[in-house]
């Protein structure tokens, strides 16, 4: 029996105005999958980005989260099903501290948190060492480990599926990578993970497959090794298609 994909689009048709920002877009993303979804600015990326998220409705297509059809579903209630979201906009509480964000985040959600998912969430505090900071307010944070905490709140309420929209825009290349380690770590323990970037260097450490977006149509899909070498998605990226 073929599985479902974890979260996947059907012909997906937003427009804003005149302009098509997705146009008929079909992603299929497997269950344990890291997919990346690049592309360069203007590509249609935030906005396939906010309506898998469900902060735009769509005007045509639907959205499958585990084989049922989420389309019409607010962002919350996309949660309850297993979707985690991450925006650039970091949203942690600054003026509490780190456990106290944990602990709002994992109220929230408490209900749907199985072992599996709960043996992600603590196993990220670790590995993001926010387990040694639990008393410090988060303003006090630097920038990666803000995003980073922002991530274990996510993780906090046990989804199957988590968008994360650049989450490593603002790092160092360090910071990059020790993401892109505890990323590549909670997906072997089952997490499937969408992320929309545009480092490459990030891609390559942690991508699965690669979709590639133009003009709000999927362009091409393969390995890194594939999109890398691709020569039409090089001249995209160079602006000569």
């Amino acid at each position: 029996m073929k599985m479902q994909p974890a979260i996947s689009t059907v012909n997906l048709t937003k427009r804003f105005g005149g302009v098509i920002a997705t146009d008929g877009v079909d992603l299929s993303v497997s269950s344990g999958e890291i997919r990346c979804i690049i592309g360069p600015n203007g590509a249609g990326k935030s906005t396939l980005f906010a309506l898998l998220c469900g902060i735009h409705a769509p005007d045509g297509g639907e959205i499958l989260l585990g084989g049922r059809d989420v389309t019409r579903l607010p962002a919350f209630r996309r949660v309850r099903l297993g979707l985690g979201l991450t925006f650039q906009t970091n949203r942690a509480y600054h003026n509490l501290t780190i456990a106290q964000n944990l602990e709002i985040a994992r109220r929230r959600n408490s209900a749907r948190v199985d072992s599996d998912a709960l043996r992600r969430y603590q196993h990220a505090i670790g590995l993001f060492e926010l387990d040694q900071l639990t008393d410090l307010p988060a303003r006090a944070l630097p920038h990666h480990q803000l995003q980073w905490l922002e991530i274990a709140m996510v993780l906090a309420g046990g989804p199957d599926v988590i968008l994360l929209d650049e989450p490593t825009a603002g790092m160092s290349p360090e910071e990059t990578m020790q993401t892109a380690s505890v990323l590549r770590t909670l997906n072997g323990m089952g997490l499937t993970i969408v992320v929309v970037e545009h480092d490459i260097a990030f891609v390559r450490e942690i991508a699965h497959r690669v979709t590639v977006l133009h003009e709000g149509r999927i362009f091409a899909e393969g390995s890194v090794a594939e999109i890398t070498a691709h020569e039409d998605v090089r001249n995209i990226y160079l602006g000569r298609a």
